[in-house]
């Protein structure tokens, strides 16, 4: 096989291309079976409250309706709740609210009737009383003391100082090196508080999913989906069916980004396809899709950053509030606002929070923008002030040599000159931004089968989900390996029923994880087609080893014999009488990529171990993910539960708050920043008097927290406070002697438009 590649790298025509140009590819909601249902679901109109009593009878005697149900009407060994397993995160909550709602759009009741129409009529008949109780959607109002609980006490921390924090679902700590130290080596130190909003992922095809059940009781499945064998999983752990019973068919998928992972429509779907023994349809509004999807995460952050008057970092300290809803946030990105950044004192304290809102999911890197945002808009801000160029900001704090395969420096100055960033001009209503970020590679279990026909081309199955074009570039690789056309391979992906188990499509794993699965497998093909001419082109006087042969031209030849050649169709056609067909199996496990482990080597020399708190106070390791250094970020799912940990921290009230609700309501701007003033280390340490005092706006002010930034060897910053209750500490102003100020999105952010959904070039 030539070292020089023929067909990766090469522009190829997708392989479904001209399916989706002619219309001829087919779609979940295309699909339409033989006495088949349609399901609608009743959503709370309220974002907390109780109920006092559900009457569903109207709705059953409405003529065409099937099947009601609600979590009342369900045994404990048919069905109470959706389990879902993503991103190596699992959730667990009831199929429809029983005696509470926690979020406006919790589903309610569902209806199985004869169409659309009937199914939305019957809904209007469900009468239901509620009690509505207080509600929190924006997260620094969800973790105040006089806040109501979501869930339940174990969600209420105390901090040393003994501030009560509710709702806090999980926390994550971290420090490395000594923070005294470098807030004592800084010439200036600043501090800015960042509000991130939710953001949907705004695919065009809505959830859906169709469910049929046969006489034997197995269940088929045809759905928009990242992973056919994560929604089996879901299924089968929801509904309780045994996992053999279960069969998921991946159809197009119209847009994912993260947020079609399952239980949203194909649990409910498979529910009313059980009980009224008929195929149902559940397709997704659009109003359900914002009221009832898994957006991403919003975020509420506040950074200080100590710096040489050169643009050094001295060190970073952040506090970082993640909107879980009534799931759990993009905690484990928290660590992200240190980035690549070479950083030798280093303090993070990330929580992960309740709120009356649907639990978020993820949306290209789950967390990563938000948390590369607001690191990446401070250091805008502290370059601002210092008059130091932002491209010289970033390269003063990376590393001074790149490390192989995470080439950041060659990159960013690449990215400028390409640019002419040294020559920008910024013309009217335009904007100019650097910024930098990485993500790295996942990696997940994948497996797939290459065959050879006796017409020399070559199939591929496995059991990917192709949201990105992964189908054409395995088929490069497959063409590749083999040394044959890329129009020579065929695809065909299998369902849960016949397909061997393969990894979701999500956290960039599929081409890493079935790219090595599919290569492997075109390599034992290979190896195959080689024994085969081996044999054939023996005789007594010279045994031929693979060693003996060479590939080219979709044919094999003794090296050094031109004359003796066969093509890969006649030894395909000789293989069936000699062994067996050519067939080659490709096997993957969950290994890091080099740029991921690479990546995670480069954060702090000398790091502690990050650990999660648990609801009895007990310190335990988080698992480690990513790098090979063993300090890495926590990683959900890793055999425990994560609990209440720490501290509290930004505050956006006053003037900031108002406009972070705005920002936190998907506006045009998506995300808002909440700025605080920089402020040399002398102002700093001008003291507050121990006494409460108010700041110039009004707001009350109490005394700094030590126990909270203990050993910082400066104040901490000041906590603001709203009718008399303490909030966590806001951005230090005391440079300027202003309260928050907010504004558009700083310029840095331009590169990371596409991957924050709604992120715009501020001024």
């Amino acid at each position: 096989m030539s070292t020089t590649l023929q067909v990766i790298g090469t522009s190829v025509p997708r392989i479904d291309a001209a399916d989706k140009v002619t219309g001829r590819a087919q779609y979940a909601s295309d699909l339409n079976l033989p006495g088949m249902l349609y399901a609608a679901v009743l959503h709370s109109p309220h974002a907390h409250a109780r109920i006092l009593s559900i009457d569903t009878s109207k709705a059953e005697a409405l003529p065409g309706v099937h099947v009601v149900v609600t979590q009342a009407k369900l045994s404990a060994d048919t069905a109470l709740v959706v389990e879902d397993d993503a991103h190596h995160t699992r959730r667990v909550v009831s199929l429809f609210a029983d005696e509470k709602v926690r979020y406006q759009g919790e589903k309610i009741a569902a209806v199985a009737a004869e169409s659309q129409a009937i199914a939305d009529q019957a809904l209007k008949l469900i009468e239901v009383e509620y009690e509505v109780l207080p509600s929190v959607t924006f997260v620094l109002d969800a973790i105040r003391p006089d806040a109501p609980l979501i869930y339940d006490e174990k969600t209420v921390v105390t901090l040393d100082d003994g501030t009560v924090l509710h709702n806090v679902s999980a926390s994550q700590h971290r420090a490395d090196g000594d923070m005294a130290a470098g807030w004592a080596e800084a010439d200036r130190i600043f501090e800015h508080s960042y509000v991130i909003p939710r953001a949907h992922q705004g695919y065009i095809e809505p959830q859906v999913a169709i469910a049929d059940v046969d006489a034997s009781g197995k269940v088929t499945v045809w759905t928009s989906t990242q992973g056919i064998f994560a929604i089996q999983g879901s299924v089968s752990k929801s509904l309780r069916i045994p996992l053999k019973d279960v069969n998921v068919v991946g159809m197009t998928v119209g847009g994912a980004f993260g947020g079609k992972f399952g239980g949203l429509t194909d649990t409910y779907a498979v529910l009313l396809a059980r009980m009224a023994r008929r195929p149902v349809k559940y397709v997704y509004t659009r109003r359900e899709e914002f009221l009832d999807a898994r957006p991403a995460p919003a975020l509420a952050v506040t950074i200080k950053t100590g710096v040489k008057l050169d643009g050094r970092i001295t060190a970073r300290e952040c506090w970082a509030y993640w909107d879980g809803g009534v799931g759990s946030g993009g905690l484990w990105s928290t660590w992200r606002i240190r980035g690549i950044y070479q950083i030798p004192n280093f303090s993070m304290h990330g929580f992960d929070v309740h709120t009356n809102t649907p639990a978020p999911g993820a949306y290209r890197a789950p967390g990563a923008p938000q948390a590369t945002f607001a690191s990446e808009a401070q250091l805008d801000e502290i370059a601002r002030t210092l008059g130091i160029d932002p491209l010289e900001m970033r390269l003063r704090n990376l590393p001074a040599e790149d490390r192989p395969q995470t080439a950041f420096r060659k990159t960013l100055q690449a990215a400028a000159e390409r640019a002419d960033w040294a020559h920008r001009q910024a013309g009217e209503l335009e904007g100019w931004g650097l910024a930098l970020g990485e993500w790295t590679n996942g990696a997940g279990p994948a497996s797939a089968l290459v065959s050879m026909n006796t017409d020399g081309s070559v199939k591929l199955f496995y059991g990917l989900t192709d949201i990105t074009g992964t189908d054409t570039t395995c088929a490069q690789v497959a063409a590749e390996v083999l040394g044959v056309r890329y129009e020579d391979v065929h695809v065909t992906r299998g369902d849960t029923d016949s397909a061997p188990f393969g990894t979701a499509s999500g956290g960039s794993v599929v081409t890493f994880s079935f790219g090595n699965a599919v290569r492997d497998a075109a390599e034992n093909a290979r190896q195959a087609l080689l024994a085969v001419a081996a044999e054939h082109f023996s005789d007594e006087q010279h045994k031929l080893t693979p060693d003996d042969l060479e590939t080219i031209e979709r044919s094999v030849r003794v090296r050094g014999n031109g004359d003796q050649s066969a093509s890969y169709a006649e030894l395909a056609r000789l293989a069936l009488d000699r062994g067996g067909p050519i067939v080659g199996e490709g096997l993957f496990s969950p290994k890091p990529s080099a740029t991921r482990a690479r990546a995670g080597a480069g954060r702090g020399e000398g790091a502690q171990r990050d650990v999660v708190r648990g609801p009895d106070g007990g310190r335990r390791p988080a698992g480690l993910g990513v790098g090979d250094d063993g300090r890495n970020a926590v990683r959900p799912g890793d055999g425990h539960e994560p609990q209440p940990g720490l501290p509290g921290l930004p505050d956006a009230h006053g003037d900031g708050r108002a406009q972070a609700t705005v920002g936190d309501r998907g506006g045009a701007h998506g995300a808002r920043a909440v700025r605080g003033e920089g402020h040399r280390r002398a102002a700093h340490r001008r003291g507050h008097g121990g006494a409460r005092q108010r700041d110039r706006r009004g707001h009350r002010r109490l005394p700094p927290r030590a126990a909270v930034h203990a050993g910082a060897g400066l104040e901490s910053a000041e906590r603001l406070t709203r009718s008399g209750s303490a909030a966590p500490p806001a951005a230090k102003r005391r440079e300027a002697g202003r309260g928050p100020v907010t504004r558009d999105l700083a310029p840095c952010c331009s590169s990371l438009c596409k991957a924050g959904g709604g992120w715009e070039v501020g001024r």
